[in-house]
């Protein structure tokens, strides 16, 4: 057996699925740059996939959520951030393929894992005898998003966070969160961002981020939990 055939099989290991057809999983771990037979048809498939399979999973397990909540819930879990933090934790950029700029890269941009995730899962639609396809699917999405999944409500708060704070400072303080940057840090291949959120005369707790964004729907987050505490927010209480 070959080393390349050893690391595949390692792989498929972690994404808890052995292809019958080792030339789609090598397609679907092909990025465009390379110039020949790339995934970005399964990536086109998979999505589309992956859009089923997490709908069908929110109607079935929230039962007594909402068509307008459970559509934000399937936005969260489906979106780039998601996927591409899902890939990285399975350690998808030791087997990606790339080609030109990116291949003398010493780390590939991180929106390529959650691509290459996509077209991975399409591959599998492919690849899945007709019979076992749905349910392997599900089987394999559930793995892959399970810690998404456990604290879906959570993560979509902490998500909302920004509009969340807004809407309540409007409300109860006729005023609009503003966002002062703390402190900044920069390094050859990243940087940082601390920012507090200020409300009135009254401000929280700093928090960092990768980007300026990040930071601000952090720190939004800090500042909601210490409303939370006080009892001046209530947890239901959302974007």
């Amino acid at each position: 057996m070959s080393s390349e055939t050893l690391a595949l099989r390692h792989l498929e290991d972690l994404l808890g699925y052995h292809f019958r057809d080792q030339e789609l999983l090598k397609r679907a771990l092909t990025h465009a740059s390379v110039q020949e037979d790339h995934n970005e048809r399964l990536e086109f498939l998979g999505d589309a996939v992956l859009d089923l399979v997490v709908s069908e999973l929110l109607f079935r397990d929230y039962a007594e959520v909402r068509e307008g909540r459970l559509t934000e819930w399937k936005s969260l879990l489906v979106a780039r951030s998601t996927l591409s933090r899902v890939g990285e934790r399975l350690g998808l950029e030791r087997w990606i393929r790339s080609g030109g700029n990116l291949r003398e890269r010493r780390t590939l941009p991180r929106s390529l894992f959650g691509n290459t995730l996509e077209a991975l899962l399409g591959a599998v639609y492919l690849d899945c005898p007709p019979d076992d396809v749905l349910p392997t699917c599900k089987r394999l999405v559930i793995h892959w998003l399970r810690h998404d999944l456990a604290s879906l409500p959570d993560n979509f708060a902490r998500a909302q966070a920004k509009q969340t704070l807004q809407n309540w400072a409007q409300v109860k303080q006729g005023t609009m969160p503003r966002y002062m940057l703390v402190d900044f840090h920069e390094h050859p291949e990243t940087q940082a961002f601390q920012i507090a959120a200020e409300i009135g005369n009254r401000t929280f707790a700093a928090a960092w981020g990768a980007s300026k964004k990040e930071a601000e729907r952090r720190a939004a987050w800090e500042a909601i939990l210490v409303l939370r505490a006080e009892g001046t927010l209530d947890e239901e209480d959302h974007g």
